[in-house]
């Protein structure tokens, strides 16, 4: 069992980690090399790729080994294997997603699935319109595949409704794309928002792309995907996976809900991935099936929901604004300061790594995106040097 005990502000707090290792520095950098390379200096802190500073589940190994088979050397079905689209068909429709396995697209991580999306909606007229801030991939393929991107930026409170119809009416607009939750500003659509969406999308016989990535860490309310919309789930493309809310971010598995021309999108995912690894198919059985798996996913949801209030409430009284999460583990405060510069010079001077808010699109400009998977105690150090550095970057502007 770890426990983390230090004094925070005026109080003191104690966390019992039954099922969550928080890795040292020197094991990071050894096991986590994407989020934890050379390019942090030696006293460095990173909270800039979504990557989590604790051990995946345990048993995960175990459980590969003991259902690893000879016939893997092959190529399996393009789809993914049986037993995973069971499990991935089992899970939406619980989730309200009424679904067939026709439905299902086993993927070798999410960014694949964003990929073979965009790639799909280049063959359609029209533009897509993105609620932002929102991933960069998301935007960043959609443009790669020749699609226009029209903007709106989200509201503190969720969606300016007045302004998406107006753009529906003035523009040519095929698909919408969200984030659900919102990576980077950890806000979750209320279902109020999600049916004036899908009103939209069936009215103006529109599509949707819902990346739903995060939604296994909503603590603020049961999240809600646009899938359980009976009359869009045809015009509804969805995507899960388990690198940020299980851990399990190294073995690159997802899967899609595809309701729109299922034979082309599938031909382009066999284009891309010819059929997923089976290693995909075994960690969505593992992470959605086995008890370890769903602890360590309980846990660490109640982790995110103390990091980010922690986090919120550390830059809110240190008077930047920034929306209250009720999901994820980022934050996303406005330093209203030019947010590219910000950031280089925050890790070459101070050696804390964070995403200039820029990348998510025209509406993050000015703020950062800081990834608090990690304790409290390593937080509140990289928040010291970032008030620090905020200071001192300013007066240097000056």
């Amino acid at each position: 069992m770890n426990i983390e005990f230090y004094k925070q502000s005026n109080y003191i707090r104690i966390f019992f980690m039954k099922n969550m290792k928080l890795l040292s520095v020197p094991e990071l950098r050894e096991r986590c090399p994407l989020k934890w390379g050379n390019n942090i200096p030696k006293n460095g802190i990173s909270l800039g790729v979504a990557d989590i500073d604790f051990e995946g589940p345990i048993g995960v190994i175990d459980y590969l080994k003991g259902n690893l088979k000879e016939s893997f050397n092959f190529y399996q079905n393009q789809s993914g294997l049986k037993s995973a689209i069971n499990t991935a068909e089992k899970y939406l429709n619980n989730k309200g997603i009424n679904c067939n396995q026709e439905n299902i697209q086993v993927i070798d991580g999410t960014m694949m699935g964003i990929y073979i999306s965009m790639k799909w909606a280049s063959r359609i007229n029209g533009d897509i319109l993105s609620l932002g801030p929102i991933y960069d991939p998301i935007w960043r393929h959609a443009e790669d595949n020749g699609n226009k991107i029209r903007w709106l930026g989200l509201k503190e409170d969720g969606i300016d409704e007045e302004k998406l119809l107006n753009i529906i009416e003035e523009q040519k607009i095929k698909m919408i794309t969200i984030c659900n939750p919102v990576n980077p500003t950890g806000y979750s659509f209320r279902e109020e928002e999600l049916k004036f969406l899908a009103d939209v999308i069936y009215d103006n016989e529109l599509f949707v792309f819902s990346d739903e990535l995060y939604e296994p860490l909503c603590f603020g309310s049961e999240h809600i995907s646009m899938g359980s919309f009976d009359k869009i789930r045809d015009r509804s493309i969805l995507l899960y996976g388990f690198s940020k809310a299980y851990g399990l971010a190294g073995y690159r598995s997802g899967f899609m809900h595809i309701g729109p021309d299922i034979e082309n999108i599938k031909y382009i995912s066999s284009q891309q991935m010819v059929s997923p690894s089976p290693i995909s198919s075994l960690i969505i059985n593992y992470a959605l099936n086995e008890v370890d798996a769903k602890k360590w996913v309980t846990e660490f949801r109640e982790h995110c929901k103390n990091i980010t209030e922690f986090a919120f409430n550390y830059f809110n009284d240190s008077g930047f604004k920034l929306q209250k999460p009720d999901s994820n583990f980022f934050v996303f405060p406005d330093l209203k300061i030019d947010d590219i510069a910000f950031t280089e010079f925050l890790l070459k001077k101070y050696g804390v790594q964070v995403v200039p808010g820029s990348t998510f699109g025209p509406d993050g400009k000015n703020h950062i995106r800081i990834n608090c998977g990690t304790s409290e105690k390593r937080l509140e150090d990289a928040f010291e040097r970032i008030m620090k550095a905020i200071d001192e970057f300013n007066n240097v502007k000056k």
